[in-house]
């Protein structure tokens, strides 16, 4: 496993203003689930999609996705990684980002598909991340 330059950090991609270096590659080789070649339906939303960064270097990536077009629920996708931080861990702290990143409008239900297609509820996070929204003026609380 390699030695992390600094200590690995997850970002929105909405919050960083570049593409970091070697998503491209990453998305190409590191994917744990190759993709098929799924095309991006125009009824697809983009409901979450994070970068996990060693210094300025992407080593992994993942998206959270809603076909509203099928009954279909929101599910995270294109999770990739780089050799040395596949670890659940990194696995598992990037598809809760994922989540609750959509947890602060849960427009496609409060049930989402993880990466190897367990169903989770997200009530609680879509509870707790909509008041801490609503708190700060960004949200508005739900009924």
């Amino acid at each position: 496993m390699p030695v992390p330059t600094t200590m690995p950090e997850i970002r929105r991609t909405t919050e960083i203003m570049a593409e970091p270096d070697g998503l491209a590659a990453l998305l190409d080789a590191g994917r744990i689930d190759p993709a098929g070649d799924e095309g991006w339906p125009e009824e697809r939303h983009l409901l979450g999609e994070c970068v996990l960064l060693d210094g300025e270097r992407a080593v992994g990536f993942g998206r959270l996705i809603w076909d509203a077009h099928t009954d279909d629920l929101p599910r995270v996708i294109d999770l990739a990684f780089a050799p040395g931080f596949r670890a659940p861990f990194f696995v598992d702290t990037l598809e809760q980002e994922l989540i609750a990143e959509y947890a602060t409008e849960a427009e496609g239900g409060e049930v989402v598909r993880g990466h190897d297609g367990r169903l989770i509820d997200i009530t609680r996070a879509a509870v707790t991340e909509g008041r801490h929204l609503a708190a700060h003026g960004q949200r508005r609380p739900r009924a």
